[in-house]
């Protein structure tokens, strides 16, 4: 497989979302396929860390280069963000889950279960399975150990938006996206109550 061309990640977030699903994911020879993110617009989303006001190195990694990793930390987990647009313009997708396809031993280790569906069901989980630590923010992918590669939908598989999770701003924006019918999303449907 091919690495996914950098002028994917020159794309608005909410034109990439759709198309990032079934990419691969690989870390050190862990990985997957990518089946559910979430869109983080600029200064006028509600749930971005660039929104009007807010300031600090959460919302500086949002104006790095397409292509750089923003890895962070929320409730001791380390969630993957990939950064879209050129630098200076702010917005990312929050990787929210994978399909485990490759180096899955390793993975069940390090999550501590043998079910695939739990291994990286979850923004979470999935650092923790694949083994990625913070050092890996601001570096880029497919220039560094993390790698993006060509993949695509399956025959009969359908995407879905829905809001976004976690969040308490902007939640009901329909700014995730996940394969319908994946056993590998972190939730199905609606997100919102």
């Amino acid at each position: 497989m091919r690495e996914v061309e950098e002028k994917f990640f020159l794309l608005p977030p909410l034109k990439a979302l759709p198309e990032i699903l079934g990419k691969i994911l690989i870390y050190r020879g862990g990985g997957g396929r990518i089946v559910e993110a979430e869109a983080y617009l600029g200064e006028e989303d509600p749930g971005s860390f660039a929104y009007q006001g807010k300031k600090g190195k959460k919302k500086e990694a949002l104006y790095r280069p397409g292509g750089s990793l923003f890895l962070y930390r929320i409730h001791g987990h380390l969630l993957l963000n990939i950064i879209f647009l050129r630098e200076g313009e702010p917005g990312a997708l929050l990787i929210r889950a994978l399909e485990p396809t490759q180096g899955i031993e390793e993975m069940k280790r390090r999550r501590r279960t043998a079910d695939l569906r739990k291994l990286c069901s979850g923004p979470g989980k999935l650092t923790q399975a694949l083994g990625m630590e913070i050092s890996l923010d601001g570096t880029l992918l497919n220039r560094g150990p993390v790698k993006l590669l060509e993949g695509s939908l399956r025959p009969g598989e359908e995407i879905v938006f829905s809001g976004r999770i976690g969040i308490n701003h902007g939640r009901e924006l329909p700014y995730r996206a996940y394969i319908k019918n994946s056993p590998y999303v972190s939730r199905r449907g609606d997100s919102n109550p």
